[in-house]
């Protein structure tokens, strides 16, 4: 995945300098910019800094209303409080909709804007007066249902990432409750519309994708409580194991398909996707993680196993066209099914101990070879990572391959205190592959040194 996809817009514009140093031709600079989806003749047309500064001179106008209105909230009387409400909203956004008949649609999308923040604070104010409802995510679902209509009909990412932030504040407040948010979905449905239909956005379609596994996870979790309350429990973990394995298979798909705002999410959401694996490793690097793990009780292993052969089987269909993806895959999700079904069906397989409980004996048994294999897989993930990076010189991967061998020498280090010989041992393995790393790269630049010449 090339991450320079990620910086395109950069590009297109040192493009720009370099037709005026003569570098390239005007000719040459537009095939680079539609290799990437950039119309180089229109890059200029936009100006997000005004735009940006724009909507955050709105955003303190409508906190600094709200404040006054607020201070003084006890002293006006009841109905002109409803009134004056009703009203500014009502005319904020009827100057919007002036201002998209002036064809001014970066003006209106900021009033809009400002309108949606005012729409929100009538809610919950007109609530308070009232005392209207005891469920407070209600006020959040209508504001955010009030400001989605106009995200699509302005099709505009600003109004749909405000709207897409309410979606989540209700989502949230709503399941701290006890409650499942059952209409979550419709919110995704539309921040997908958005995302694949209407205007790139690299924010929303994180924004997307974490939504769903959210909700993913959330469902399971009330699937768990029997449909009454959320249960979380070590089916979740499981769970998103698998969800970034078919994530990873999405972004391979992303990445090969003929689209470029296609390509582009891939290549964020394949970038992300490797950051929080990494990341998942390391945390999976202790013993005490895989002792809580080995020591849970399942609540519902068919549904997970369910799930699992789901999430993988889809992974693995949508790397099909792809060797390597699809290599990388089938043995990870091999590798965490077999753990899946040790973990679920290998308590059966010891005696009971009447001094330590069969799955806490477990847990002892084998935290410590799978915090090995963890370690191991790290460690390989950091070769990995330099290998590729040099080889495709993309530095990121390069970066990333180094700071994951440190950090787990590091951490390592920490759990062998004490323990001078095999810390001495530690630091000579890693010694050894950055050294073979560092050998690597000066071969593979003299090997390109020798082509080119």
């Amino acid at each position: 995945m090339r991450l320079i996809r990620l910086l395109k817009n950069d590009l297109a514009k040192e493009t720009t300098g370099w037709v005026e140093k003569h570098i390239i031709s005007p000719e040459q600079a537009v095939q680079i910019c539609a290799q990437y989806g950039i119309d180089y003749h229109n890059q200029n047309k936009r100006s997000y800094g005004y735009f940006i500064l724009t909507i955050l001179g709105f955003l303190f106008v409508g906190l600094a209303l709200i404040t006054i209105i607020g201070a003084n909230w006890e002293d006006i009387p009841r109905p002109i409080r409803m009134i004056g409400l009703i009203s500014l909203t009502l005319l904020v956004n009827l100057i919007g909709i002036h201002k998209v008949s002036q064809a001014e649609n970066t003006a209106a999308i900021a009033i809009f804007f400002l309108g949606g923040l005012f729409y929100g604070a009538s809610i919950m104010l007109i609530a308070q007066i009232y005392h209207i409802g005891e469920h407070y995510p209600d006020g959040v679902f209508w504001w955010a249902i009030g400001v989605f209509p106009l995200a699509l009909l302005m099709r505009s990412s600003l109004l749909m990432l405000l709207a897409t932030v309410l979606g989540y504040i209700w989502f949230f407040t709503e399941s701290s409750l006890h409650f499942y948010p059952t209409l979550f979905p419709v919110f995704l449905i539309a921040l997908a519309w958005h995302c694949f239909s209407v205007k790139q956005s690299s924010v929303l379609f994180l924004m997307l994708i974490s939504g769903a596994c959210f909700w993913l996870e959330y469902s399971l979790s009330w699937l768990l409580g029997d449909f009454q309350h959320f249960n979380a429990g070590i089916e979740n973990i499981f769970a998103a194991i698998f969800i970034f394995i078919f994530l990873y298979g999405f972004a391979t798909r992303l990445v090969g398909a003929t689209n470029t705002t296609l390509k582009d999410y891939g290549t964020l959401l394949g970038v992300w996707v490797l950051r929080f694996t990494l990341l998942s490793l390391f945390i999976f690097s202790f013993r005490e993680p895989w002792n809580g793990i080995l020591s849970a009780e399942w609540q519902s292993p068919i549904v997970t196993l369910a799930l699992a052969a789901f999430l993988a089987i889809s992974a693995i269909w949508m790397t099909h066209r792809s060797k390597k993806a699809l290599s990388i895959i089938v043995a990870v999700s091999l590798l965490f099914v077999a753990i899946l079904l040790l973990v679920i069906f290998y308590p059966d397989m010891i005696s009971y101990s009447n001094t330590i409980p069969y799955r806490e004996s477990m847990g002892y048994r084998l935290s410590t070879p799978l915090q090995l294999i963890d370690n191991i897989v790290l460690v390989l993930s950091g070769i990995g990572l330099i290998v590729q990076g040099v080889h495709h010189s993309i530095t990121h991967y390069f970066f990333l391959g180094i700071i994951t061998i440190l950090l787990t020498a590091m951490l390592r280090y920490i759990d062998l205190i004490g323990n001078y010989i095999g810390a001495a041992l530690l630091f000579a393995v890693f010694a050894a592959i950055l050294l073979s790393a560092a050998r690597f790269w000066k071969s593979h630049h003299l090997k390109q040194k020798a082509v080119t010449s």
